[in-house]
């Protein structure tokens, strides 16, 4: 390694919290799993339509924010989710990867620009058309293909920039992560190779499958000629598995101290080959995955009120209706009034207000 950290410093898996995190890869980067994702991106597409359909149907079609281009987005983006499905289920996990094989990367283009979108929504600098029906069904479709898109994807899709350490980072997060998760009452023993493979930090990962970081010395110029053997286990271990991509650079790892993450050069060393479902089946294993996301109780959708009229004030002028009032460059400043009351300046400013409701 390039660099290297006291061993009191570094935080490490159990062997109980290493079986966990083998069964929980496999998990997340099963067939099962992203058939499930897929059901929720069909289900949020689903939502888009219906609320198109009755904005057609009411002659809004010009001027709901679901317009038939955002929904043929949608669609478009469904279709890559579909195909990096059946892609998979013939045991291509190509489909993982940020390149031109990767389907899923581009499913989720609609739905993080959507999840931005809520987000600005919510902060006021973003706001919703009138004219846009099943608003609360869209967004509340939205949020539990995010949720469920998140539970899985963020440690499997190999990531957009080059360089970025491993995705599986043990931790504070993944120590508590790792107690909410559903488990089988006994779950297997995490593999000890024979027959070792090994990739360090940016040679080519030769196949896909659950890598973990060990600390073992490069090998010398002397020992490739006389072809020394292998190392043999056991093996320090210096982080945490992650579930890596064939044909892509092997990655740093991120290692958590009690007081900052560092990123460190590693030789990896290979587990479990996932070559998972080339003979047409399906792990009876997976009949008894469970997900945690989305939640059981989901987030209120963000509700945008559009008055039919707008009510507006200058500073210094007395409110003629109670409620909230945003400053018209600057929404995300209100203040919250009574009918009589002043409407004040803003950043010692006279500024026009807008009521937000009343």
């Amino acid at each position: 390694m390039n660099q290297s950290i006291p061993d009191s410093a570094a935080m490490l898996p159990s062997d109980f919290e290493r079986q966990q995190i083998f069964y929980w890869l496999r998990r997340v980067s099963s067939v099962t799993a992203w058939r499930r994702l897929f059901e929720f991106y069909r289900a949020w597409a689903t939502a888009t339509e219906n609320s198109l359909r009755e904005a057609d149907e009411h002659g809004w079609g010009q001027e709901t924010s679901l317009p038939q281009s955002e929904y043929a987005l949608i669609l478009k983006c469904l279709a890559h989710c579909e195909e990096g499905v059946s892609r998979l289920e013939k045991g291509d996990k190509r489909v993982f990867k940020f390149d031109a094989n990767g389907e899923f990367a581009m499913a989720r283009r609609m739905l993080s620009h959507w999840t931005q979108m809520l987000e600005r929504i919510e902060l006021g600098e973003n706001g919703i058309k009138e004219n846009t029906p099943l608003w609360a069904e869209f967004c509340e479709a939205l949020i539990s293909l995010g949720q469920a898109w998140g539970e899985c994807a963020m440690h499997i899709l190999e990531p957009r920039y080059l360089g970025e350490p491993g995705l599986t980072l043990y931790g504070a997060w993944l120590q508590a992560e790792l107690k909410t998760m559903p488990f089988p009452q006994k779950l297997m023993q995490v593999p000890d190779p024979i027959d070792n493979t090994f990739v360090r930090t940016n040679d080519y990962t030769p196949c896909s499958g659950i890598w973990e970081p060990v600390d073992v010395p490069k090998p010398s110029l002397l020992s490739l000629i006389t072809r020394a053997p292998k190392p043999q286990p056991p093996f320090k271990l210096v982080g945490a598995m992650n579930y890596l991509h064939g044909g892509s650079k092997a990655p740093r790892i991120m290692v958590e101290t009690a007081s900052d993450n560092i990123d460190l050069d590693t030789t990896w060393r290979l587990l479990w080959r996932d070559d998972r479902y080339t003979d047409g089946t399906v792990p009876e294993e997976e009949a008894h995955y469970r997900f945690n996301k989305p939640d059981a109780v989901l987030p209120p959708a963000p509700l945008i009120w559009v008055p039919k009229e707008t009510i507006w004030a200058e500073s210094g002028a007395v409110t003629q209706v109670a409620g909230k009032w945003l400053v018209e460059t600057d929404l995300s400043a209100s203040v919250t009034l009574q009918k009589g009351e002043k409407l004040p300046l803003h950043q010692g400013l006279e500024v026009r207000w807008v009521l937000a409701d009343n």
